[in-house]
């Protein structure tokens, strides 16, 4: 468009001067007067091509300064996850009855004090205490369970957060907007990662729960045996196990 501006600009200007250059030979002496208006002529339309060049520069100028503004415009709104409140209200769910969580600040006191293994104190009643791991046990993977379910509620949410940052990096202008978007992307991916390893220790309290419960039960039992079938003889210190004297 410019260019056919500039080209009908000098078009008019040449037609200009053919018109005029016969009237000033005419009218003027030696033919100085009609050379003087062609060359203030010629003059003009180097004028009007330099006011053209400034206009096309002025142009690039303003392009160039609203890319600036453009590149840096902010998100409206950003989206952001509830990771915090996720992960607290899965540990609260698993600190439930007798279970062993693995969100308590004291779980390692805690398991000494419920899974004591190989010894039969005096005073030991393997029924009540067999009920008190039954109890752990069954409390630690209701609560494991519960938290897989909360975190499975929790998807809905995901993805509408997800659908919100679709929408964003779709419709993001200039380079600073699609750099929030995608740090947003990247703060998901660390949130679900949380949430895995989160899993993980769910998996890991089931697991080690049971397993120390099964070890525990056998261990009673043995030294329990073992104090039963174990021999005091009445004359020294000999306590092992004879199959009977005279």
């Amino acid at each position: 468009m410019k260019k056919t501006f500039s080209k009908a600009v000098a078009v008019a200007l040449a037609a200009s001067i053919s018109f005029s250059a016969p009237v000033a030979r005419a009218g003027s002496v030696a033919g100085f007067g009609g050379a003087t208006e062609i060359t203030q002529l010629a003059n003009n339309v180097e004028l009007v091509n330099l006011y053209l060049q400034q206009v096309q520069s002025y142009a690039t100028q303003l392009q160039q300064y609203q890319n600036m503004l453009q590149n840096t415009l902010n998100i409206p709104a950003q989206v952001w996850g509830a990771i915090q409140a996720d992960l607290m209200g899965v540990a609260n769910i698993v600190r439930q009855g007798q279970a062993l969580a693995y969100s308590a600040a004291n779980i390692g006191a805690q398991f000494q004090n419920t899974f004591k293994g190989f010894q039969f104190p005096a005073g030991f009643n393997y029924k009540t205490d067999y009920k008190n791991w039954s109890k752990t046990t069954m409390d630690s993977l209701k609560g494991a369970l519960e938290a897989a379910g909360l975190q499975a509620q929790q998807f809905a949410t995901e993805e509408g957060v997800l659908t919100a940052l679709r929408a964003m990096s779709q419709s993001a202008q200039g380079q600073m907007q699609a750099i929030q978007v995608g740090s947003q992307i990247a703060e998901q991916q660390v949130q679900q990662l949380q949430k895995l390893r989160q899993l993980m220790m769910l998996q890991l309290q089931s697991q080690n729960t049971y397993l120390a419960a099964q070890e525990n039960k056998d261990a009673t039992i043995k030294a329990a045996k073992d104090d039963a079938f174990q021999y005091r003889d009445p004359r020294g210190t000999y306590t092992t196990f004879k199959g009977g004297s005279r």
